[in-house]
């Protein structure tokens, strides 16, 4: 598993904003759109749905599974989501 990033906050359209790891090497390759994205439990949660901003700081939207409930988006503020 490999950490995509810190959870910022859920946007208007319940997608998960979330602020990538700094990537001071820009040839490492960013996830994919549809990659999956998991919890620290290991739940899937998500697709990566977008990414933008900088690429040595990128931020990604991660478009939610209907089944995440809204008690868990309150859970994952400010903690680290993965992608396989």
């Amino acid at each position: 598993m490999k950490t995509l990033g810190t959870v910022l906050h859920t946007s208007s359209h319940k997608n998960l904003i979330v602020r990538g790891d700094e990537n001071k090497d820009t040839k490492t390759r960013l996830p994919r759109m549809d990659n999956m994205v998991f919890n620290r439990k290991m739940k899937k949660i998500g697709k990566v749905n977008d990414v933008f901003g900088p690429v040595s700081h990128p931020y990604f939207s991660v478009r939610l599974f209907r089944n995440v409930a809204n008690e868990e988006l309150l859970n994952l503020r400010n903690k680290h989501v993965y992608v396989k």
